[in-house]
């Protein structure tokens, strides 16, 4: 039987890995994995904002073009995709140091039934994309007139009932 030595630190390691995960789980993880070995969709960071008469979503995508960025609609689901492809030219030298990202970034967003899809609006500046969704205006309660006679009767002394 071997004999392990207890350490602090073994514990927190571990911990913090649990909370990684649990984190990750909970606000999903910067990137989805696919099926395919090496094929990686990354998130896109979004603010989606309700603003009375209609819902703002803004995307950033910095280092796209708007050709480069899909949008689509359907049954209540926002989808923003966009593909980066990794430069192939062949430059002098060596990296340093690569931090940019390269491949698919994607994020799906469910929205309320309100919307009215065929008026959805969309613009890219400086990296951003911003989405305009137009609401269905809620129903107003409306006052509705009551048709018909009225009849005025007076029940008391000198009547006749």
């Amino acid at each position: 039987m071997a004999l392990s030595r207890w350490s602090p630190m073994g514990e927190l390691a571990g911990l913090h890995t649990a909370m990684d995960r649990l984190f990750s789980d909970f606000f999903g993880g910067p990137l989805l994995e696919s099926g395919e070995t090496g094929s990686r969709t990354w998130y896109l960071p979004i603010d989606v904002v309700d603003q009375g008469q209609s819902y703002e979503v803004k995307a950033a995508v910095p280092g796209f073009s708007p050709e480069e960025v899909e949008l689509t609609y359907s049954d209540g689901m926002l989808n923003i995709s966009a593909q980066h492809k990794q430069e192939s030219s062949s430059k002098q030298g060596s990296y340093l140091r690569r931090e940019l990202t390269y491949g698919s970034f994607a994020r799906s967003v469910q929205l309320p039934g309100d919307v009215k899809e065929d008026q959805i609006k969309a613009s890219f500046e400086n990296g951003i994309l911003v989405i305009e969704i137009p609401k269905v205006p809620v129903a107003q309660p409306r006052k509705i007139a009551i048709g018909g006679k009225s009849q005025k009767h007076l029940v008391g002394v000198g009547s006749q009932s």
